[in-house]
């Protein structure tokens, strides 16, 4: 009988530190997740009423425009966020893929939409599928850095698609 309970005790010990070890990083991975999601939904919506819970004051945009933004930090990310909504009123973002590894989080997504007004050389009612990688570090709970790189063959063949929507005119 004492063999059988040491036997358990000692299974519930190894069960404890193998899957107890980890919840914090789990649950920080769940919540770069869930962050990343909610920065998209705010991008995509046009609703930036919150965005202060989840992007750090002084974030800083690698990928900046500056036909979009002069400001940086949060500002900038307001500033970026409403004008995509305003060009693309019904911007979605496909998520296909999300990791996590330590404070970073990539993901490979797809944009589409159309825009409501020319922009960078499509005109209005233009249609728009752009694939891109997302690289996003975080300080504690809130998106303190973002890169992304725009898939070239997208961005080729809407500059061809729009070169040749002009030549028609």
């Amino acid at each position: 009988m004492y063999r059988y309970f040491m036997s358990v005790i000692l299974l519930l010990t190894i069960s404890l530190c193998l899957y107890g070890q980890d919840t914090g990083k789990t649950s920080m991975k769940a919540k770069y997740k869930t962050v990343y999601k909610e920065a998209l939904d705010a991008m995509t919506s046009g609703n930036i009423d919150g965005l202060d819970k989840i992007i750090a004051q002084d974030m800083i945009e690698h990928d900046p425009s500056p036909t979009m933004s002069k400001k940086t930090g949060f500002e900038e990310v307001k500033e970026i966020f409403t004008f995509y909504h305003k060009v693309f009123p019904d911007l979605k973002a496909k998520v296909h893929n999300i990791a996590v590894s330590g404070d970073y989080l990539f993901a490979y997504l797809t944009f589409s939409g159309t825009t409501s007004e020319p922009y960078m050389g499509m005109p209005a009612g233009s249609k728009m599928k752009m694939n891109q990688v997302d690289l996003v570090r975080f300080n504690g709970d809130k998106i303190a850095e973002h890169w992304g790189f725009t898939s070239n063959k997208d961005m080729m063949e809407m500059m061809q698609k729009n070169s040749s929507m002009g030549s028609k005119k």
